[in-house]
């Protein structure tokens, strides 16, 4: 904070004097101290906070503990898990350790060893220089185990779940007989920058190293790694760490310029591939070794090394100790910022069981279609894309044998850095509607639906049937061709092709298929019952499973013979209606048991019988049975084209009964089919209702059959008026 003294203020009250302009508003001397010590002391709150902004913070005893040493602090995107290096083990062994916030750094959880490589190799192995990957799914670091291939090498562990997997060595070309130490992976994954000392070489009693650089290749292999050019490596450098906008890195350096050890240093990779003049970062360097610094996605915040002396307590107990070294935090000023970026995180996961998905984004700029980098998801889903300001994104989740997802951030104006959780749910079957018509009245039908995989050859138990709204849903496994088969009775089979392998962005898909009926041809043979003559008639199909009704004009026969197309297999009630003069005739057909349908019509004489066919009453009763209607309906047609003809309607029973109970029913019987025709228009004088009980059988009553086929009801004509 600036401190005010009397020659400043006295200078500051005689440049406000001299100030003729602001002066002639100012009435007296008094109010132009008042004025300065409102300027001056406003201006001081403002460098106060400034101050504050720079205050640097020691992270809280329980992870910068003052018994043990602390280095390389690194950060995932978020910025809520820490990974460092400490002494913590036994016999105070060096061992990587994790702390977790939940308040943005306020606290820290007690560390936790991480066990799978700490416990690797034996005890006097030396691990250190951890990097945890932006996505936190990946931890980097060196170590000098058994099974490496230099004096030390770089390693890296997966996250599984909370825990770590066992070191793996990442091998050559990274790692050679030489020393590699110190890793750092961009957040596209796609470059690793580290150290490595290949001939020892010295500064001011430090050792130098080479900061180097490694990309990876089109096959997911890390290529031969190059050395930084200048202005990056100019002959005493250590400890990189490339932040998360994948372009600013910071690292240690001796040179000019600097405090005269090692301080920390920030360069920019330009859009033409060069990198610019490193920066001294003054505001965190000091006159001792600066080294190991980490920050955020947001840039908000630098985690650094902070050195000091050790304290009594520890070197009382190891008097061997030389050092203190804790991790501190700094705000970062506008100048040292990265550039901005948008961290997406969140998980993959099966939409119907939830699991998690290990799926892979592939990340490209939208304007070129170029594609960026691709990044894997962890086992347990979880996720973090870091994205860096400039560029119009465009984002695919992609999984074997899973859907695809695809969303885009345009960050061409990114203003600020920016934070999403974003939950990706992909599914693994696509879901077939099929619905199936009758591709002649467009009905809705029930059908044999069989799916078969093109791959595997073998048939699929995934169709169910929905009643409700007749619908088949075809639950099909994503990454396979399928071949749909549909049959029907009496229908002409149909099938299509539905292919799964390519990319999906949707889970239902809906089709509708027409079935064709298979159809024959039927002839007609209409003619006079005694002369058998061909006769002119109209004849109606009436369809009575799909209620479809087919009429042939009368017209349209040559010698009394009609050629009809009809449904194989259908049930059919065929009508025949005859010119004036000459009976109806009405019959069922079940078409294809016969192609040739012969029809004998009666002219229309005195004492000339017709059947009337499925006219049925109540059980002991008059009351009309409603499905005879039909049958009736064709008596009132044929008495409006015969207006010149009288009928009696003769009803007949069978012999169950007494013969006067019959007697009197089938009066009764007849009588209703009288008043039924009557309502259509046709006068009373017309019609004779007349019962004859059981006395006229038209067969012996000697079985069920002919019992029924005497409950009948005839029209005769009495009289022809010409």
């Amino acid at each position: 904070m600036h401190t005010i003294t009397t020659t400043s203020l006295n200078r500051l009250v005689s440049i406000m004097i001299d100030s003729i302009p602001l002066y002639k508003y100012i009435k007296s001397y008094t109010a132009v101290i008042w004025l300065t010590l409102t300027f001056f002391l406003g201006m001081s709150a403002f460098s106060y906070a400034q101050t504050q902004n720079k205050k640097q913070i020691k992270l809280p005893d329980n992870v910068s503990s003052p018994m043990y040493r602390e280095y390389a602090p690194s950060l995932n995107a978020e910025g809520n898990i820490l990974i460092f290096q400490a002494n913590r083990g036994e016999n105070r062994q060096w061992g990587i350790y994790e702390t977790i916030t939940e308040d943005e750094g306020k606290t820290w959880s007690d560390p936790v060893g991480v066990d799978s490589v700490n416990n690797y190799g034996s005890e006097n192995d030396l691990i250190g220089g951890p990097s945890i990957s932006y996505d936190g799914n990946t931890l980097y670091y060196f170590a000098h185990f058994d099974d490496g291939i230099g004096a030390e090498d770089i390693y890296y562990s997966t996250r599984i779940g909370d825990k770590w997997s066992r070191p793996k060595n990442i091998g050559a070309p990274i790692n050679s007989k030489f020393h590699e130490s110190f890793p750092s992976v961009t957040a596209d994954g796609q470059q690793m920058y580290f150290m490595r000392m290949d001939t020892v070489q010295t500064e001011n009693g430090s050792n130098c190293f080479e900061i180097m650089v490694s990309h990876k290749q089109s096959d997911g292999t890390w290529g031969e790694p190059e050395a930084l050019p200048a202005p990056i490596n100019i002959g005493c450098e250590k400890a990189p760490r490339i932040l998360s906008d994948g372009r600013t890195l910071i690292f240690s350096s001796i040179r000019a310029g600097g405090k005269g050890d090692y301080d920390l240093w920030m360069s920019k990779l330009g859009f033409n591939g060069e990198w610019s003049e490193p920066i001294n970062m003054h505001f965190v360097n000091t006159n001792t070794a600066d080294l190991y610094a980490s920050i955020s996605a947001s840039g908000e915040d630098l985690y650094f090394l902070n050195r000091g002396e050790v304290d009594p307590k520890v070197l009382k107990k190891y008097p061997e100790e030389k050092g203190q070294e804790d991790i501190f935090t700094v705000y970062i000023p506008e100048e040292f910022k990265q550039y901005k970026n948008k961290t997406i995180q969140g998980k993959v996961f099966d939409i119907v069981s939830k699991e998690p998905v290990q799926a892979t984004f592939t990340v490209r700029d939208r304007s070129t279609t170029e594609k960026l980098f691709e990044l894997p998801v962890a086992e347990d889903g979880q996720f973090a894309l870091v994205l860096t300001e400039g560029s119009d994104y465009e984002i695919t989740a992609t999984k074997e044998g899973y859907s695809t997802t695809i969303f885009s951030e345009d960050l061409t104006s990114l203003e600020h850095y920016e934070r999403e959780e974003k939950e990706i749910g992909l599914f693994s079957t696509a879901t077939l509607n099929l619905e199936i018509f009758d591709a002649d009245i467009m009905h809705k039908i029930p059908a044999d639906v069989k799916v078969k995989s093109l791959t595997t050859e073998e048939y699929l138990n995934t169709v169910n049937f929905y009643e409700s709204n007749k619908t088949y849903k075809l639950a099909l496994p994503l990454n396979d061709k399928y071949e749909v088969t549909i049959t029907k009775e009496n229908f002409k089979d149909q099938s299509f092709q539905f292919d799964l392998t390519e990319f999906l962005l949707y889970q239902n898909f809906e089709k509708s298929i027409e079935l064709e009926p298979v159809k024959i041809e039927m002839e007609f043979n209409i003619e006079d019952a005694v002369t058998a003559q061909g006769i002119e008639a109209m004849i109606i199909l009436h369809n009575t499973d799909t209620d479809e009704r087919i009429a042939v004009a009368a017209e349209k026969g040559e010698d009394g013979k009609y050629k009809v197309e009809v449904r194989d297999g259908a049930n059919y009630q065929v009508e025949v209606r005859s010119p004036r003069g000459y009976s109806f005739f009405s019959s069922k057909l079940k078409a294809g048991t016969k192609k040739n349908f012969d029809v004998a019509l009666t002219e229309l004489k005195p004492n000339t019988k017709l059947p009337l066919k499925d006219i049925l009453f109540e059980s002991n009763s008059s009351e009309i049975i409603e499905s005879s209607y039909r049958e009736l309906k064709r008596l009132v047609k044929l008495m409006k084209d015969n207006p010149n003809i009288t009928v009696e309607l003769a009803a007949h029973t069978d012999d169950v009964g007494s013969d006067r109970y019959n007697m009197k029913l089938s009066e009764s019987r007849a009588k209703s089919v009288s008043m039924y025709v009557m309502q259509f228009g046709i006068p009373k004088s017309r019609l004779v209702p007349k019962g004859y009980g059981e006395t006229q059988p038209a067969v012996a009553n000697d079985t069920e059959e002919n019992k029924a086929k005497n409950r009948r009801v005839e029209l005769m004509v009495l009289s022809v008026n010409n």
